[in-house]
């Protein structure tokens, strides 16, 4: 479970996912291991409607969406 303070950077870094145009691995990975389950959710929740949006979305981000969901089933 995430401390205040880590809770608070998670945010931080998803609103700087949802900004990004290019959203960097580093941040995607630091917002992984920080974030409480909700902010997981919300990120998750992000990706997928980045993926339905692109006509030809990020490997890697499809990569990250579908294992992060196959966490939440765990």
């Amino acid at each position: 479970m995430a401390n205040a303070l880590e809770e608070r950077f998670a945010e931080v870094l998803l609103d700087k996912v949802r900004n990004d145009m290019y959203p960097s691995g580093t941040q995607m990975d630091m917002l992984e291991s920080l974030a409480s389950p909700q902010v997981l959710l919300e990120f998750v929740l992000h990706l997928m409607d980045r993926i339905e949006a692109e006509a030809h979305p990020s490997v890697p981000m499809m990569q990250r969406a579908s294992r992060l969901m196959a966490e939440f089933g765990s």
